[in-house]
């Protein structure tokens, strides 16, 4: 239940783990809000993220599939399993490093 309305600032905003320095190129559809198209580079160092347009497509996805990795709620095995992510298998591999965490949760009593 999350819809990711600025690519470029949420992808700035999120927190990233430690010790990783690395590039993700991606490539976002969005077919309601047309600045989220296009190719993104996420350059992750000490815990955070810097957008920068352009780049290679090495993975690939809608806006919906951003939001589940975004959130933690999919792996990138996991959307890739469901056609939701078409991506190298290196880039694969650097984005489960980069989103990695534990799944979101809510206690489930009202």
């Amino acid at each position: 239940m999350a819809r990711i309305i600025n690519v470029s600032l949420a992808l700035e905003k999120r927190g990233y783990p430690q010790g990783i320095e690395t590039e993700l190129h991606l490539k976002v559809c969005d077919s309601l809000l047309t600045e989220n198209n296009g190719n993104f580079i996420l350059s992750v160092s000490g815990g955070r993220g810097e957008i920068t347009r352009g780049g290679r497509s090495d993975l690939q996805l809608d806006v919906g599939g951003l939001a589940s990795l975004y959130t933690g709620l999919f792996t990138p095995h996991q959307l890739q399993l469901t056609d939701r992510l078409q991506s190298t298998d290196d880039a694969l591999n650097l984005a489960t490093l980069i989103f990695a965490g534990p799944q979101p949760w809510l206690p489930d009593f009202f």
